[in-house]
């Protein structure tokens, strides 16, 4: 894979199921929380997680609408 080529639906639900997992692992006082990762800023912004949320959230939706057809 070139790195100019668009990455898919799926690695990118991949590199989210990762960032969640830095998050959890790394931040057990307050699981799922900002705090796990060199990305996070302060004490309630990380871009990374916010990503990994709008991503899953999407992936969600979708699959909801397939089943509900």
């Amino acid at each position: 894979m070139s790195i100019d080529e668009p990455l898919s639906k799926a690695t990118r639900l991949f590199m989210a199921k990762r960032i969640f997992d830095v998050h959890w692992t790394r931040a057990l006082d307050r699981p799922w929380r900002v705090g796990g990762c060199l990305e996070c800023q302060g004490r309630n912004d990380c871009p990374q997680l916010d990503w990994a949320i709008e991503l899953a959230t999407e992936v969600a939706a979708l699959m909801f609408q397939k089943m509900t057809r």
